[in-house]
């Protein structure tokens, strides 16, 4: 760990410095923390506060220098390796705002056992903030005056827990791997159809009786049908519950007076894969690195165990299973679209176009018809997935639009914008320029009063830390300043970045204003609808039954709201 700096003090020195009758305060924080939420191998979380509360009994006991307890941070199921850890967090900010100046702990290891972040706290971090820190049982306190072999010690102490946790993790991989060996299920929820028990020491998947049958009229049903669809709908038809919701209600079926969330096709396909209904357990496909990220394994680093529970599916029955859906795998695959003379154009109305029922974005539907007279020709319709959908009753009526009934009636609602909006065209964009200029000049005239005040908060630093150095400050006094300095900045700067994207808002409004009216002129002129001009003319567009439609335009003050009936 490093030398303590020259240039602050902690409150350790301050003792040395101040006169022997005059006695010190200390407002502390008690941290406690524990690897796993259960462990009885080791001390619980109330354990390490009462050694740490008896320290603080003893001391006030026996010194002039009094503590009081201020508060408790405990992180529960938090591993010692990172300081990401949300009470230890909650402390270090009681700690920064002046709250708390004395951390105890029971021990070092409680604290971190990251050998270099924990010197960084101790040596630097807390020295700066004038924090005294205590690990009990250790004997370190920065309170009193220590010597090279207790520093030395620390350090140690420091080390030792590091090696332990990387030592432990290095464990934890190899138990891992040696359970999966042995065909013990060590995922997360078990599949659909099982539970999860302990046998002998290991998790072992068992027929769940509630809905194991439930798995068995899936296979048979696809095998049947050949369809993810019709599975899923059939499912959907006598309101079975989806894995996610019955791991939650523990209710096979929804009830009658119960929103009803149901299966899709696509969990349909990942659960007639799944080799565990076999008795089959592969575990092991992915992976987390140092850095807690997930990735994929190749297949020889799969852990594989054959007979490893109880099968819900007979392997001839997945086997006839597996053939369906390779099958529909190579018709998809080899799926050619009806005619590529025909491609598919650009989807004008896809941010604009919502279900005026439920809310949800239309989808667009495009295939090409064929003619008696031998001829084809594109067509493109919009609909709502919700509506008349067996997983969900939020639509319970087909909700579509033409995409050609849809831009006609688009324009002749626009052909009622012409006449004054083409005649007052000029007095439009004077009038939108000058309100844009007029606000951003006030904006401005904000951001540089703001940016000064801040360079001028910034400029204090210097100078209380130049009085600081000449002594006509405390560092107490020194660190309030400071503090109350950070947060006038912080705010400050919130308010110039809120000022700055005001100022980009209003531009894009002006550019979006302008566009509007230039948008009118190009229609008039006969061009069809782009991308393009639905975005500047368009805000929303809702879609009713019967082909009925809402129409919300960018400016009200140019537009109106229109309702458009068939």
């Amino acid at each position: 760990m490093g030398r303590r700096s020259k240039r602050l003090y902690s409150p350790v020195d301050a003792a040395e410095k101040r006169p022997s009758s005059v006695s010190w305060h200390y407002k502390a924080g008690i941290y406690a923390r524990l690897s796993v939420k259960k462990d009885e191998k080791n001390e619980s979380i109330d354990v390490q506060v009462e050694i740490a509360k008896k320290f603080v009994e003893d001391w006030n006991a026996n010194h002039a220098d009094k503590i009081e307890v201020i508060n408790y941070y405990k992180d529960l199921g938090k591993t010692g390796t990172s300081f990401e850890r949300d009470e230890f967090k909650r402390l270090m900010q009681d700690v920064r705002l002046g709250d708390i100046n004395c951390v105890i702990v029971k021990d070092l290891s409680r604290f971190g056992r990251n050998y270099l972040e924990v010197g960084n706290y101790i040596e630097k971090i807390f020295p700066f903030l004038g924090v005294r820190f205590v690990a009990v049982a250790d004997g370190y306190d920065t309170g009193l005056d220590g010597d090279h072999t207790t520093q030395m010690a620390t350090e140690i102490k420091n080390l030792v827990n590091d090696m332990y946790a990387k030592d432990f993790s290095s464990k934890a991989r190899l138990s891992l791997v040696q359970r999966r060996q042995e065909g013990s299920y060590v995922g997360g929820p078990p599949p659909y159809g099982y539970k999860a028990v302990r046998e002998d020491n290991l998790r072992r998947l068992v027929p769940d009786e509630n809905t194991a049958w439930v798995i068995k009229h899936i296979y048979c049903k696809f095998i049947e049908t050949e369809s993810y669809k019709a599975v899923a709908d059939d499912l959907n038809k006598s309101r079975i519950n989806p894995p996610s919701v019955y791991r939650k209600s523990g209710e096979v079926y929804c009830p009658p007076d119960m929103p009803y969330k149901g299966w899709d096709k696509g969990y349909m396909e990942v659960l007639l894969k799944n080799e565990t209904y076999i008795g089959r357990l592969v575990q092991g496909k992915t992976s987390i690195s140092s850095g807690k990220v997930r990735k994929r394994t190749g297949e020889e680093e799969w852990k594989i165990k054959e007979q490893a529970h109880e099968p819900l599916i007979d392997k001839e029955v997945f086997e006839k299973a597996r053939e369906v859906w390779q099958r529909i795998s190579r018709r998809q695959k080899n799926h050619k679209h009806p005619s590529e003379d025909y491609p598919v154009e650009t989807s004008v109305f896809e941010d604009v176009l919502f279900c005026g029922v439920c809310g949800r974005k239309m989808t667009r539907h495009s295939h090409v018809r064929s003619y008696a007279d031998g001829s084809k020709k594109r067509m493109e319709e919009y609909f709502c997935l919700n509506a008349a959908n067996t997983k969900t009753d939020i639509c319970q009526s087909p909700n579509y639009i033409v995409k050609n009934h849809l831009v006609n009636t688009l324009f002749s609602l626009l052909e009622q914008e012409f006449a004054i909006c083409l005649k007052r065209q000029k007095e439009y964009e004077k009038r939108g320029k000058d309100i844009w200029a007029a606000k951003k000049r006030e904006l401005e005239l904000a951001l540089r009063s703001v940016q000064r005040e801040k360079r001028e908060s910034e400029g204090r630093g210097s100078t209380a830390y130049m009085a600081y150095r000449m002594g006509k400050l405390s560092q107490e006094e020194m660190l309030n300043e400071r503090r109350q300095r950070e947060v006038k900045i912080r705010e400050l700067s919130d308010k110039e970045t809120g000022i700055q994207k005001a100022i980009q808002k209003l531009e894009k409004k002006e550019k979006v204003y302008l566009s509007a009216i230039r948008a009118l002129i190009r229609l008039k002129d006969g061009q069809v609808f782009t991308k393009e001009l639905v975005t500047v003319l368009i805000d929303k567009i809702y879609v009713y039954p019967r082909k009925r439609i809402e129409v919300v335009f960018t400016f009200e003050d140019v537009f109106q709201k229109a309702g458009v009936a068939e």
